[in-house]
């Protein structure tokens, strides 16, 4: 009997563990929250914990632990656990990080192409995109936009208007050659004084605008998504010549004040605050700040074209890249949260301008209404989705580069080294930092 009893109750005990241990395995799944860990101030993690929380709130079955971090050690330590497979969830990643992860056999990054059922690309652009695109795997998605134009200040050219009964440049649904912009540039100098120039030249911008240039030219960008140089010699040395032929007629700044903004003094900041220098290449994201380093409204310039429908040198770039971790266990939920931050309007409600300009179609719409998106910033960003015909790639930004045409164009430009000099010189140092990136990068 009483070996009965112990029996009966060992059956009991075990009748009751197997459900409630079934119960708490689902319970523990359903609920297993989405780790998701970026870099910024404390205002951008005000802003991403608030849409967060309107993520949770519209999804009371998802959790989310959020992993706010500075930007010193972030690169070391998302990439240290990429490799030893304790990344979160989801996370932001340098654009030009990508390239450190992205040729391998099998990328430490979900492709996100795996994960369409949960993610809504309808309102991106591809060429926008696929920036994140890397032997046909989608390893990124932008947490936000920027990219290249042109600008003026507004009252030093209704000066000029008034002064010669020539008219503003073209803008954005108009369009104008190269030819017709070199000549404006002349006009403008001529009339302005020898101090003007139409456009101010920087470290960041001037490498910027010779790659556009040399793009156009080549009809292709300069360097695809392997690493590997889309133009010749030829193209280089017809690039040198233009940018020579725009310093001449004082469209760009003299040969020795362009050197000089090169190395950060304050000379490009002094000739814009003086309307000396009277419009910029710069950044979509700086248009605001050009406002205020000049003292004026600010316009925007159409893109000058070399006669081809294509816009080969412009591209759009992702501010940085949202990815997955290819070892998350909760790669489904990750993949709902982001599609929650980029398309949802309450999450682009909270974020603003946190990640600069929301990369979708509706998610500018949403700051527009808001007021937040407005005027030239605003207008500029349209205006370069609209034309941009390049991929964004890992390499258009890479520093060795853009040093070295800069090094390089340096001596041009003050009459040290001849265009055939300085076009060997840039083949060469191109071949062989691009040739040690494929190597590094497991590309060849």
């Amino acid at each position: 009997m009483k070996k009965k009893m112990v029996i009966g109750i060992a059956i009991l005990i075990i009748a009751t563990m197997v459900p409630v241990f079934a119960a708490g395995e689902s319970e523990t799944a359903a609920s297993k929250p989405v780790t998701f860990m970026w870099w910024g101030n404390e205002t951008r993690h005000a802003a991403t914990n608030a849409a967060v929380d309107q993520y949770m709130a519209a999804n009371p079955d998802k959790k989310v632990t959020t992993m706010p971090n500075p930007f010193d050690g972030y690169h070391d330590k998302i990439i240290i656990q990429l490799a030893n497979g304790t990344a979160p969830d989801l996370f932001c990643f340098s654009t030009e990080w990508m390239a450190e992860v992205a040729y391998t056999k099998d990328p430490v990054l979900k492709n996100l192409y795996d994960l369409s059922d949960y993610i809504d690309l309808s309102e991106f652009s591809e060429n926008l995109y696929k920036g994140g695109e890397i032997n046909g795997r989608l390893l990124g998605l932008p947490t936000g936009i920027s990219g290249w134009t042109y600008t003026y200040n507004i009252n030093k050219l209704q000066e000029y208007v008034q002064k010669t009964g020539n008219p503003l440049p073209p803008g954005p649904g108009e369009s104008w050659t190269f030819e017709e912009f070199i000549q404006y540039g002349k006009d403008f100098h001529d009339a302005m004084g020898p101090s003007s120039a139409l456009i101010a030249t920087t470290k960041d911008s001037l490498s910027h605008f010779l790659v556009h240039v040399l793009s156009e030219i080549a009809g292709a960008y300069y360097v695809n998504d392997q690493a590997q140089m889309q133009f010749t010699r030829s193209d280089l040395v017809e690039t040198l010549n233009l940018f020579e032929r725009m310093t001449d007629v004082g469209l760009l700044p003299a040969g020795r004040q362009q050197v000089e903004s090169l190395s950060g003094t304050t000379v490009t900041t002094t000739n814009v605050a003086a309307g000396n220098w009277a419009g910029w290449y710069c950044w979509t994201s700086n248009v605001a700040e050009n406002e205020d380093t000049s003292n004026s409204p600010v316009g925007i310039m159409a893109y000058p074209s070399l006669g081809r429908p294509e816009a080969d040198g412009l591209f759009v770039r992702p501010a940085q890249f949202w990815a997955i971790s290819r070892d998350s266990k909760n790669a489904e939920d990750a993949a709902r949260l982001l599609n929650f931050i980029l398309n949802d309007p309450k999450s682009i409600a909270e974020l603003e301008l946190q990640r600069s300009v929301p990369p979708t179609e509706a998610g500018q719409k949403v700051l527009a209404d808001m007021g937040v998106l407005s005027g030239p910033a605003y207008e500029s960003t349209r205006y370069l989705m609209q034309s941009a015909d390049s991929k964004y790639t890992p390499f258009i930004l890479v520093a060795e580069l853009t040093e070295a045409l800069r090094n390089e164009y340096s001596k041009f430009i003050v009459g040290s080294q001849t265009v055939d000099k300085t076009a060997d010189s840039l083949m060469s140092q191109f071949d062989s930092i691009l040739s040690r990136i494929r190597k590094t990068n497991g590309i060849e």
